[in-house]
């Protein structure tokens, strides 16, 4: 993507495109946060089942919460 130099590995912005209209906003910026996370995984020298026992917790607790990251208070 044009303009994405900056971003930091792993962001949304750099899965997502610009000037695409999202039908279901939450849902698609949760996944693209997600596989950030799973790109970012190597690079830190995480092991395979490390980076999918991570995103299973973290679906698991925002199914159980039934709201988004970005919704999450103490």
């Amino acid at each position: 993507m044009a303009g994405d130099e900056g971003a930091l590995a792993g962001s949304a912005r750099l899965v997502l495109l610009d000037g695409v209209a999202l039908l279901r906003p939450d849902e698609q910026v949760f996944e693209a946060m997600l596989e950030g996370w799973r790109n970012q995984g190597p690079a830190r020298n995480f092991a395979r089942s490390t980076v999918q026992a991570r995103e299973r917790q973290v679906r698991a607790f925002q199914a159980h919460a039934a709201t988004f990251p970005w919704e999450w208070t103490a």
